[in-house]
């Protein structure tokens, strides 16, 4: 697929500098310090991701880039761009070392921009992955300071582990309230996809019966999604709009092998759901959920085959609510019970056994 590039900005504020702050300096005293990026943070409000996506604990190797646009304002200079996209890289232990100045620096970008000290403010805005880690389809539609587009973003189709984790810094440094020329910039990054987990079990009967009846899932599919659309900032919220005749994927969890769970893997209801292995963290544009689709399995109990078609409009919650829409940095979980009714034999309660037709008396003396 084509490059991707998914770019933020938004509107600047103002952090204020006293005249005492320059005083008594030089103009090489002014900008003698870089602007270093240090711990980067994920949103802990959204729900961890687990596999195949980026959290708080693999972010660093697992992502390791983000983009960021920078603005400042001097007294001279309105809303300069001094990060125009600049790709910020993870290097553990790395040490900078320019005009005297020394420091380990994880996050690192080149070449560097140095602080400001006689601006009046600054502000800075993040993407994550920067768009040269990251393929896909899209173009760049707006680039300003109050808002910004991307049209023709496709994720990948072919798995879970291929998906993009989108993530955007609007919000922690607009404008950016440290020290000028002194304070490291950190982010906090916020998921802007919807992840879909697929789980399944058995129910206590049949997993109690799994002696006799083995269950095993031979496959497990969710399709076909839509994959395609544009992202925009409208000055408080994000808007995901689908393409007009957007691309499709199927996803499904056969294992090469030919069977999803070995007769012995699944739980039973009450003790857990398992996750069925190829439908874990699968990162969809947001999107009204479409009545067309489903999941679909194929089963066996002991040699016998089942199919089950459910569409995900079937899937109720606590409150007996189906999900409507997948919205922005929330992750969604589909549960699956496999628990057919068996077939039993048994006296009908009503008549019970019937009774014996009468053939007639037959009657003999012997004389």
């Amino acid at each position: 697929m084509k490059k991707s590039l998914f770019l933020l900005v938004a509107a600047a504020g103002i952090v204020a500098c006293s005249q005492s702050d320059v005083i008594n300096m030089n103009v090489a005293e002014e900008i003698d310090t870089p602007i270093n990026f240090t711990k980067v943070y994920l949103d802990n409000s959204t729900k961890a991701i687990t596999t195949g996506a980026y959290t708080q604990a693999n972010f660093e190797t697992l992502g390791n880039t983000f983009g960021v646009f920078g603005y400042k304002n001097t007294a001279t200079q309105s809303n300069y761009l001094s990060f125009n996209d600049v790709k910020v890289e993870f290097k553990a232990g790395h040490t900078v070392s320019t005009n005297g100045y020394d420091a380990v620096n994880d996050w690192e970008y080149s070449p560097l921009v140095y602080w400001d000290k006689t601006a009046t403010s600054y502000s800075f805005y993040a993407y994550a992955p920067h768009e040269g880690d990251f393929t896909g389809s899209a173009a760049l539609s707006g680039n300003t300071k109050t808002g910004f587009s991307i049209t023709g973003f496709q994720q990948a189709t072919t798995s879970n582990s291929a998906m993009i984790d989108l993530m955007t810094d609007l919000d922690t440094h607009s404008p950016f309230t440290g020290t000028i020329g002194t304070n490291d910039v950190a982010f906090q990054f916020k998921h802007i996809l919807s992840n879909i987990t697929v789980r399944m079990a058995v129910s206590d009967v049949l997993k109690s019966d799994n002696t006799n009846n083995p269950v095993t899932v031979v496959s497990v599919s969710i399709g076909a999604v839509k994959m395609d659309g544009s992202y925009a900032y409208d000055t408080d919220k994000y808007k995901w709009t689908l393409a007009s005749t957007p691309t499709t994927a199927t996803f499904n969890g056969t294992k090469t092998s030919g069977n999803v769970f070995a007769s012995d893997a699944l739980t039973s209801k009450t003790t857990g759901f398992t996750n069925v292995p190829g439908l874990v963290d699968l990162l969809f544009v947001p999107q009204s959920v479409d009545a067309g689709y489903k999941i679909e399995i194929q089963y066996k109990i002991k040699n016998e085959t089942y199919d089950a078609e459910i569409l995900l409009s079937a899937f109720k919650n606590g409150s007996n609510a189906s999900l409507a829409t997948w919205e922005p940095g929330y992750k969604y979980t589909y549960d699956i019970v496999i628990g057919p009714d068996p077939i039993l034999f048994d006296i009908n309660p009503t008549t019970g056994v019937a009774g014996w037709a009468d053939g007639g008396a037959y009657e003999y003396t012997i004389n």
